[in-house]
């Protein structure tokens, strides 16, 4: 007998439904997201975008913000050395280049001890100056005429200091020398003796809070402006995602872009490396799993 006809003589088993029943264990994962203290780091974090976001607003108002570019460069020149300033400018009146124009600029010898340096315009009315001392200082330009009544203006101007790439600071400076008509309403006054005078014109008392800078350093200064404003809102939208992902990789990205619109007094600054250490504080979260 087959195995086949024996099979066919035995009654099939019930079919029942396969029943799962669980154990009762539970997997605990650790991740980095969903910790609820991720919350109050991330509003905090908005706070400094903010901040961030006022610093760009000063730095892209050199006028009417708390530090201006003056003060600024002004500042980055304190214990650069005294001749680390290369100064260059063009002199003109009434739109056309003076010649021969005498130029005299005050540097530093030492901390207490000044000097004068002296050069002339040539045909272009370009004037040159090298191992000038970077920082405030002042510059007299003097315009000789025929008629031996002599133009002079007084200016304060600000040196650009060396940068971290250059061993000096360039700078560059142009001077529009006022209308005969507009001398002719000062005294011409005998200074050298010998039938001659100067009319003076005195520019330094109304250049006290904004002394003459290199235009290219101001727009430098406002380009870090919009920069600062461009992170801030870039780190706004990781802080964004960051809050409504409860994720710390984010706000942690945050941090290190807001960080970058320290501003004058590096408060944006302290307050991302505050709260990006504040990340590495919150525990991890527990997700538990059924078996």
């Amino acid at each position: 007998m087959g195995m086949a006809e024996i099979l066919e003589g035995l009654e099939q088993l019930p079919e029942e439904e396969p029943v799962f029943q669980s154990s009762g264990a539970v997997f605990q994962i650790k991740t980095d997201d969903g910790h609820p203290m991720l919350k109050p780091i991330a509003i905090f974090v908005f706070v400094i975008c903010m901040l961030g976001f006022a610093n760009g607003l000063d730095f892209i108002n050199p006028k009417a913000g708390l530090v201006r570019p003056h003060e600024w460069i002004h500042g980055l020149s304190q214990g650069a050395p005294l001749d680390s300033a290369e100064f260059e400018g063009f002199v003109t009146s009434d739109g056309q280049p003076v010649e021969n124009a005498t130029v005299t600029l005050e540097v530093k010898l030492d901390v207490d001890l000044k000097s004068q340096m002296i050069t002339q315009t040539n045909a272009e009315g370009k004037f040159e100056f090298s191992n000038a001392t970077p920082g405030l200082t002042q510059i007299m330009i003097v315009k000789w005429n025929e008629n031996q009544e002599h133009h002079s203006v007084l200016h304060r101007i600000i040196l650009n200091p060396p940068t971290p790439l250059e061993p000096v600071g360039f700078t560059r400076i142009d001077f529009e020398l006022p209308s005969d008509s507009e001398f002719s309403g000062y005294e011409c006054v005998d200074i050298y003796g010998n039938d001659s005078c100067v009319r003076e014109i005195d520019y330094q008392p109304q250049e006290m809070e904004f002394p003459l800078i290199d235009e290219s350093a101001a727009g430098l200064y406002i380009m870090v402006g919009w920069g600062m404003i461009g992170l801030s809102l870039i780190a706004s939208g990781f802080t964004f995602y960051g809050l409504k992902n409860k994720s710390r990789g984010m706000i942690q990205t945050a941090c290190v872009l807001v960080f970058f619109t320290g501003g004058h007094y590096y408060s944006a600054c302290f307050f991302s490396v505050m709260a990006f250490a504040l990340t590495f504080a919150v525990p991890k979260n527990t997700v538990i799993i059924d078996a």
